[in-house]
């Protein structure tokens, strides 16, 4: 198949007519319908089998259409970078982050980033940190905001920000420890809110638990640290998440107490290994440390 019939077939299976993928490709329906028969001609087979003026794939077709999926994200993904390298000032800037940090630290960073920038295109892309490394390796993204280390060998990190665990209770709960630091070895006792231990901060929390031989009776587990947050409001327990996540929420719904002994966290920049950084990019990340910073 030619890179014409794919996007023809691509149109098709998206709109489910010759008429509407010819809107799509912005094409005449003959110039789609001619496209579809030379590639069906070409392969031997039918791709689609008209049904009340609809287009329904075969069963070959449903067996294609996952591979040119991925081919169609990476045609575009080609396109976005060669606009890019010819955009100036009009450049995307491609930033992936873990959900968490979008949330809290990411806004006060764009307001930084756009004094220097005002009308620079921002894309912004949540993702867990093993998705975003493996888009930053691909070039499919221009910066990374993860949590800790990863060691990619296709990828150059930079230490963005600098903050720690804690443990968080809701404000109002009754007979609750009002100091500012816990145990973790006193909060394990019971129940809690992890994170993941695929994700790097819950990795390095189990880890601890581990040294210390104590391991929480089961509770609730959650990908991000947001979550966990919003949940330890509810009252269902109390969570340990970041420092940037509970920024927010100190001085109304959440008790925050610093866990003992104290548990870095940090915030890495992820940037594809061996490649200069534009000028936006090194201004993201100073924008995003100072961010973190006044959150940590």
């Amino acid at each position: 198949m030619r890179l014409k019939h794919i996007e023809v077939f691509n149109a098709i299976m998206l709109t489910g007519s010759a008429s509407a993928a010819a809107r799509l490709l912005h094409v005449t329906q003959p110039a789609v319908t001619q496209a579809l028969q030379h590639a069906e001609l070409q392969l031997g087979y039918a791709l689609f089998t008209r049904q009340r003026n609809r287009l329904v794939p075969t069963r070959e077709a449903q067996a294609l259409y996952p591979e040119v999926q991925r081919l169609m994200s990476q045609l575009e993904s080609v396109r976005r970078i060669a606009a890019a390298l010819g955009g100036g000032e009009n450049s995307e800037l491609r930033i992936l982050i873990v959900p968490s940090l979008a949330v809290h630290v990411l806004p006060a960073a764009l307001k930084r980033f756009r004094r220097r920038h005002p009308n620079r295109p921002v894309s912004i892309q949540t993702q867990h940190t093993r998705e975003i490394a493996r888009s930053i390796a691909l070039q499919e993204g221009d910066v990374g905001i993860v949590y800790g280390s990863l060691s990619h060998p296709a990828l150059h990190e930079e230490r963005v920000a600098v903050g720690r665990l804690v443990c968080v209770t809701p404000q109002g709960e009754r007979g609750a420890d009002r100091r500012s630091t816990v145990a973790l070895e006193d909060v394990v006792r019971t129940p809690i809110i992890r994170i993941d231990e695929r994700d790097p901060v819950g990795a390095m929390l189990a880890d601890q638990w581990t040294r210390l031989g104590h391991t929480p009776p089961p509770g609730i587990t959650v990908q991000t640290h947001h979550i966990a947050m919003l949940l330890a409001e509810q009252g269902f327990g109390p969570a340990i998440i970041d420092s940037f996540t509970a920024h927010d929420s100190r001085s109304r719904t959440l008790h925050v107490r610093t866990l003992l002994p104290e548990v870095p966290v940090e915030v890495k920049a992820l940037l594809p290994q061996g490649l200069r950084s534009p000028q936006p990019v090194a201004d993201f990340i100073e924008a995003f440390g100072a961010a973190a910073a006044a959150a940590a």
